[in-house]
């Protein structure tokens, strides 16, 4: 681990230990839920005044690198972390609606070629080998979320071979991160709406033809990689989708 003095780098004493510090939780000397050193470990361990601590320190909060905890210290940010903000499909009739329970259903996992539109957002090379991991989303007993994602195979080596069940119990992120260490950081989404063709109606139960809420979305790990890359049809005659963006 790099120690020394940081002052006498030619770029802000704060960005250049925010970079030590970003590298201390990419390689995993920090895991995701444990505390960093305190602020005062961190200025005599650097060399730096505590101020410069604290605007390094912000500066991956707001990144959600860290997160803090008053009176307790400051914490590696991850996917089991943030759970609730990580539920991307609440459905609701209005916004002061009691959220509906879904319940996943795993339809499946493949290894397929890259697509050319799967290569651009996972940004590898055409025909890398992807994981083509297929859920339904149920309302009681209706389904109406019917999702792909796509997850290059030199991240998740052994992603087919794992039960089907974790992929039923909570959220893929959370799974993620549990089996490979690689939390959520960010997301990136677009939003449309799509007609059901033969195949969603088949999956979705309703008459083709029937317009669907859209949702493409790539989700980045450390070094802002990507490491999936999910499009989902959602039903929205009953309950929509909501999210909260705090």
């Amino acid at each position: 681990m790099d120690i020394r003095p940081i002052h006498t780098a030619p770029i802000p004493v704060y960005f250049r230990l925010q970079e030590i510090l970003t590298k201390n939780i990419e390689n995993g000397r920090w895991k995701p839920g444990e505390a960093i050193p305190s602020e005062r470990i961190l200025s005599t361990e650097h060399g730096v005044s505590i101020g410069t601590v604290k605007k390094a320190i912000m500066n991956l909060v707001h990144k959600g690198y860290l997160y803090r905890i008053q009176g307790k210290g400051t914490f590696v940010g991850g996917t089991t972390l943030r759970r609730e903000s990580l539920r991307y499909y609440r459905m609701m009739r209005d916004f002061d609606d009691v959220e509906d329970s879904l319940r996943i259903h795993f339809n499946g996992i493949s290894l397929v070629e890259s697509s050319d539109s799967a290569a651009t957002h996972l940004n590898v090379a055409h025909h890398e080998p992807l994981f083509k991991l297929r859920r339904i989303f149920y309302s009681a007993e209706r389904p109406v979320i019917w999702s792909m994602s796509f997850l290059p195979k030199y991240l998740f080596k052994d992603l087919d071979a794992q039960p089907p069940a974790l992929f039923e119990c909570g959220t893929l992120y959370e799974t993620l991160e549990k089996q490979y260490g690689l939390p959520c950081v960010s997301n990136h989404e677009l939003f449309g709406v799509q007609s059901a063709d033969a195949e969603l109606s088949e999956h979705l139960m309703v008459p083709t033809g029937t317009p669907l809420l859209s949702i493409e979305m790539v989700s980045y790990t450390y070094k802002n990689t990507p490491y999936e890359y999910r499009i989902s049809y959602c039903v929205t005659d009953e309950r929509r989708v909501f999210r909260a963006i705090e």
